[in-house]
């Protein structure tokens, strides 16, 4: 089983290495290499290889084949079979493997499903895949070695690591690995486009629900990964700036402002060169990030030890940062802008800044992170911590938390300062009214005080603009249905999507402000029989037990804990004796908690002597709030990438702007001036689509004319016009030409002025002969 497992590598590799070389081949000379297979199916052979690969070590770990060196490494008899999975990334060499399959499944997925979205962009995706798979088949298939045997199989494994077998562990690097891979996907796209020379935006929508899926994940797996550290480490805390943790929130940060910033460039051409370049460091992080992990140069609990692949994967990285500068160099006269900004006081304006604020954060967090490497270098040797990450970070943080107020009502072009204060008056009111009220109950810590203000600012104003934008559509359409909401809510997912990730990351504001700014801890050793009051509760120790958890020897305190003279609850923490690691991890802890909406009350058995406990108290105020708010992220990511159905270009993006301009007016972001300056500017552009659309029809006529009289070559006589004369019905596009055309003068309501449309058709234009009830458009 290991030979066939590492022949499979092997043939992987070479699988990699042809999809790079063909898949660019195809997408130029195709005509003359018909013979050969389309480059998607090396796609798919290399995903079913890998796939097979993955099967054979799978199998291992499951039947306790301990000739494998990874399986004796990283599993045992007694593991329960979650932490069996698990045990298949919970090591360098599997790991790396997990890496390839998902790697595959990814390139796979891209061959089969953008060939017709981008067809001239696809084959050089493909080759940037096939090249970053084929690096990691060679580390799979020559360096780090998952099918190596032993000559002589112990009895039992070692094990895995006992701090990686937690429920979490089970789900936290699956999610991370999908979003650290699916970030090679964009990344190949914007190679595309510089290979190329394609400046346009194409690559930017076809990568757009990639990079939003691959954040999603990253999202996902640095949520799982704060509940693992909270749950299993003992410390009583999410987030401890720890080099592995700042690896994983470095690219999600630079993602997040992409995410933002490519909205700009699909709606005014603006920010081609940043967008690009985001997009390059985006995925410099994530193999950055693979280093560190891997490489063992950082202290991490999260790190594995030092590996062979570690010089592999810096020589990786100077290569992919040498091409892709050249590319982003050579071709960055081809990204300029289309137009630059018409106002500073405008949602181009809050995206900008919102990215150099997130680039920012970035920055400060890398070098924070290398510092510790870099210091040794010139004779010293500096440590980085909490401290220095939490003094930079904080007022980063709160700045971008202020402008993702403000930002959502500000309209795009120019908006008007006047209007936009009158919108954002009671939330500012209210956000200033909370802080003193907060000051007057004692809460005198300026940052804590600052981070509840500014969560309520951002809340308040998030669904204040969601009812503006509803009462405007009432204004327009007269339906004040729940169905009505509903409609507007779907038809502009992107928008109201997002603004549900805003108010998760309030919550998760309010739940860390909460917890680091009013967390309690005390160390206490009690006697059976003892109790002790902490944060209002009363915790009575009733002695100590033995028993086998999960298979492992433990020893466990028991504890009940009562308020106001009646039991709430029942906690029994405990020290576990995972074999063949208690000589260098000791008795590790299993925490016990009792959790409210409120507050949480963590206990950690430290240490005993006799009958005699020694206990870590924690009071952890709003951490539940951290967990909702994650279910907020992602359900409003999901919403956002739910599947609806896909918008022409052209005339549906006019379409949508006039819709969104329309809606920007009636909700009072934009004066009536401006307004009619900016509907005047996008009716001309309208009537020019319907113009091109025009000219094209009489062109193609011509062209069928021209083909009838001469008979096409075919020398049947036929010419292909209708009995009478004329081409035929409908014209040589048919009636969806002129269905098309209809649209966009609909739009314009008879040539020169825009109809008052529903402002939730921004996100799906009225289809022909669609009236539905209208108002009256605004007079400027």
């Amino acid at each position: 089983m290991a030979n066939v497992g590492h022949a499979l590598t092997i043939l992987a590799l070479a699988l990699a290495v042809a999809l790079a070389v063909w898949a660019p081949l195809e997408g130029r000379w195709r005509w003359r290499l018909r013979w050969m297979p389309p480059a998607r199916w090396l796609a798919a052979g290399l995903f079913v290889t890998v796939s097979a690969a993955v099967f054979i070590l799978v199998y291992a770990l499951f039947t306790d084949d301990f000739s494998f060196r990874y399986v004796a490494s990283q599993s045992s008899r007694y593991m329960p079979a979650p932490y069996k999975i698990s045990a298949l990334w919970s090591g360098q060499e599997g790991s790396l493997l997990f890496w390839l399959w998902l790697l595959s499944g990814y390139t796979a997925a891209v061959a089969f499903s953008a060939r017709r979205a981008v067809p001239a962009l696809l084959p050089y995706a493909l080759a940037t895949l096939g090249f970053v798979a084929a690096f990691f088949a060679l580390q799979v298939a020559v360096v780090s070695g998952p099918f190596d045997v032993l000559p002589n199989p112990p009895a039992d494994g070692r094990g895995m690591n006992p701090l990686l077998q937690n429920p979490w562990m089970v789900s936290h690097p699956l999610a991370l690995y999908l979003g650290y891979v699916g970030m090679a996907v964009p990344f190949a796209f914007a190679m595309a486009a510089l290979w190329t020379r394609n400046a346009g935006d194409a690559w930017i929508r076809v990568t757009r629900r990639w990079t939003l899926l691959a954040w999603l994940f990253l999202s996902v797996g640095i949520l799982i990964g704060s509940r693992w550290a909270y749950t299993e480490l003992g410390w009583g805390g999410v987030w401890a700036w720890d080099p592995v943790e700042n690896a994983a929130l470095m690219p999600w940060l630079l993602a997040t402002a992409f995410i933002h910033s490519s909205l700009v460039q699909e709606k005014r051409g603006m920010l081609k060169r940043w967008n690009a370049g985001l997009v390059i460091f985006v995925f410099l992080l994530t193999i950055f990030g693979t280093f560190i992990t891997r490489s063992g140069i950082l202290s991490s609990v999260h790190a594995f030890v030092t590996s062979p692949t570690s010089p592999w994967f810096v020589g990786f990285l100077g290569l992919v940062l040498v091409v892709a500068s050249y590319l982003f160099i050579d071709r960055a006269p081809l990204l300029a802008d289309e137009r630059r900004p018409e106002s500073p006081f405008s949602k181009e304006t809050g995206f900008l800044l919102n990215n150099l604020l997130l680039a920012g954060l970035t920055f400060a967090v890398f070098w924070g992170t290398v510092l510790p490497l870099v210091t040794p270098l010139f004779g010293a040797q500096v440590s980085v911590g909490p401290p220095f990450f939490n003094w930079v970070g904080v007022p980063l943080f709160l700045a971008m938390m202020i402008l993702m107020g403000v930002a959502p009502v500000l309209a795009w072009r120019k908006a008007s300062w006047p209007r936009v204060r009158r919108l954002l008056a009671l939330p500012a009111v209210g956000a200033v009214a909370l802080g003193v009220a907060l000051a007057v109950l004692g809460l005198r810590e300026l940052p804590i005080v600052l981070g509840f203000a500014i969560a309520f600012f951002v809340g308040t104003a998030t669904v204040a603009d969601v009812i503006a934008a509803y009462a405007a559509r009432v204004e327009s359409t007269g339906d004040r249905s729940l169905r009505g909401l509903w409609q507007m809510l779907n038809r502009n997912p992107r928008r109201y999507g997002g603004y549900v990730v805003h108010l998760g990351v309030v919550l998760i504001m309010i739940g860390l402000t909460g917890m680091y700014g009013y967390q309690q801890v005390e160390a206490v050793g009690l006697s059976p029989g003892e109790s002790y009051t902490f944060g209002g509760f009363t915790i009575t120790y009733h002695g100590l037990g033995q028993r086998v958890a999960e298979g492992v020897p433990a020893v466990y305190a028991d504890l009940s804990v009562s308020r106001e003279g009646r039991e709430i609850g029942r906690l029994q923490p405990e020290r576990r004796f995972y074999p063949g690691f208690v000589e260098t991890l000791g008795a590790t802890p299993e925490v016990a908690m009792l959790t409210s909406f409120s507050r949480d009350l963590y206990v950690v058995l430290g240490g005993w002597e006799g009958d005699a406990a020694g206990f870590e108290f924690y009071l952890n105020p709003l951490v539940a709030w951290i967990w909702i708010g994650g279910y907020l992220v992602v359900g409003g990511t999901l919403f956002s990438l739910w599947p609806r159905p896909a918008l022409a270009t052209g005339r549906a993006r006019i379409l949508a702007e006039l819709a969104e301009l329309e809606y920007d007016y009636r909700s009072g972001k934009i004066a009536a001036a401006d307004y009619a300056r900016l509907r005047q500017g996008l009716v001309a552009a309208a009537e020019a689509v319907l113009a091109g659309l025009s000219e094209d029809e009489a062109r193609v006529a011509a062209e069928i004319d021209a083909l009838a009289a001469g008979d096409g070559g075919r020398g049947d006589g036929v010419t292909g016009r209708r009995p009478g004369g004329g081409t035929p019905a409908g014209g040589p596009w048919g009636d969806g030409a002129r269905a098309a055309a209809g649209q966009v003068g609909g739009a314009l309501g008879g040539g020169s002025q825009v109809s008052g449309w529903p402002v939730d058709a921004a996100a799906s234009p009225p289809s022909p002969g669609r009236e539905g009830t209208r108002a009256p458009a605004p007079a400027p």
